[in-house]
């Protein structure tokens, strides 16, 4: 028995199916996204500021080289070092003699022990200045590592903050591609039943398209940014970071005679110049002591064991003995074919170039603080009147966006207000980065930048 199956009364059957499915389909596919963007929040760690300069610090591979440098510096740093101690030793000496003769062999043993105390009392204070010198290399180490900490720390903010800019650049590209989207398919709508032309579609089409690849790109930027982050926090693996900190600037009133003093008196690398010429003067207090004579001590005990053995009738003898020795001696370089002379004179030449050096450092650092200082007034009035441009800008998309679904304005129109918009919001978000970068420089050039961000 055969059943014959009607294809018209399937039909609509297989039409309710078709749409059960679709609206199971329109309610999993949400679903699985939101699974999806809760496992990729999962496996974000998050990073604050203050824990990106705390990573940073800790996995830079030039301060751990420059820390070692330091403990090198310390280690130096004594008063053995500087030749303020004296040095003793110990010698020993044993020697057995065979001595053949005719008359009767015999056997001759010496053991020589000795301890000597040698001891430059007094050599034109060089020792003294030696350990001055020797406290300023280890001060002169610590200001390098400090150089090197504000650059890391520096270096860490700004990289922080590429990635924040990215990030809220992505969210005003993301926006105004969804503006475009929903435009395109009101397009679209229109077109069907006549009320837009295909050119009209084609140009939302376009905006659309653009939009979405400039949202496209701006990922790539994002993903870059964190990139740069985690080479300069010493972060070997391909983190994906959740940024706590949001993209802002403390603007402050800065006075320009109180940031000359703290740069004068904070500066590491005007502190590292001081403590440089520092040096080079001791290295002339150096080459002067060789001007006064040498009185050093030089004393000694020793103990001698000599047995002479015999093989025939003579007894074994000895004479044994202690000795002990204390001496001064006194020396005085009379003329050494102008040798301490010229040292004296090369030492004050490096002497003189070190002060020029530090003249120029400060013309130098003064002059990047007043463009540091002219830049930040800028950069704070351009910032204001960006909030306000941006401001302004937003209210008119909401504005015009209205307007265009009402029908009071055309598309051409409403594209020209969106990228007022985006032009104001970037011009904004560039504005708090460019501010950010010069309170940052503002704050390293015064020496403040460790305190306030460590």
């Amino acid at each position: 028995m055969s059943t014959t199956i009607n294809p018209t009364k399937q039909l609509p059957v297989l039409i309710h199916k078709q749409k059960i499915k679709h609206i199971h389909m329109k309610k999993i596919i949400p679903v699985l996204l939101l699974i999806v963007a809760f496992v990729n929040a999962m496996g974000q760690d998050k990073l604050s500021l203050s824990s990106a300069i705390a990573m940073g610090l800790e996995n830079n591979y030039d301060l751990q080289l420059i820390r070692k440098s330091e403990e090198t510096a310390k280690v130096n740093n004594t008063p053995g070092n500087a030749g303020a101690l004296p040095t003793i030793s110990f010698d020993a000496s044993a020697t057995e003699d065979f001595n053949y003769n005719k008359n009767e062999d015999y056997r001759l043993q010496n053991i020589s022990p000795a301890i000597n105390l040698n001891w430059v009392i007094f050599n034109g204070f060089s020792a003294k200045i030696t350990k001055q010198k020797l406290n300023e290399l280890e001060e002169q180490s610590k200001g390098n590592t400090a150089v090197l900490v504000e650059s890391t720390i520096q270096d860490i903010i700004l990289a922080y903050n590429s990635c924040l800019l990215a990030k809220e650049k992505e969210k005003v590209y993301k926006k105004l591609s969804k503006l475009s989207e929903d435009r395109y398919k009101k397009q679209q709508d229109s077109k069907e039943i006549g009320a837009s032309t295909t050119y009209e579609s084609l140009q939302a089409k376009t905006s659309w398209l653009e939009d979405q690849s400039n949202y496209l790109q701006q990922k790539v930027n994002f993903d870059n940014a964190v990139r740069s982050l985690n080479y300069v926090l010493g972060e070997k693996n391909d983190l994906v970071w959740t940024f706590t900190d949001k993209l802002q600037v403390k603007a402050g009133d800065y006075k320009l005679e109180d940031l000359k003093q703290q740069l004068f008196e904070n500066n590491q690398n005007l502190k590292n110049q001081y403590l440089n010429q520092s040096l080079l003067a001791k290295e002339t207090a150096l080459a002067q002591s060789g001007l006064y004579p040498s009185l050093k001590l030089n004393s000694g005990v020793s103990r001698t064991w000599i047995d002479y053995y015999y093989k025939g009738e003579t007894a074994n003898t000895n004479a044994n003995s202690t000795d002990a020795t204390i001496g001064l001696s006194l020396s005085f370089n009379i003329f050494n074919g102008g040798a301490t002379k010229r040292s004296i004179q090369l030492a004050k030449i490096s002497e003189e170039n070190a002060r020029i050096e530090t003249d120029q450092m400060k013309h130098s650092l003064s002059n990047e603080l007043l463009q540091l200082y002219s830049k930040y007034n800028v950069q704070r009035a351009v910032l204001e009147l960006a909030d306000e441009q941006e401001a302004a800008a937003k209210l008119h998309l909401e504005m015009s966006e209205d307007k265009y679904n009402s029908g009071a304005i055309n598309s051409f129109n409403y594209r020209d207000v969106q990228i007022e918009y985006q032009n104001a919001a970037i011009s904004k978000l560039n504005a708090i980065s460019n501010l950010i970068e010069t309170t940052t420089g503002l704050s390293r050039i015064t020496g403040g930048i460790i305190s306030e961000y460590k």
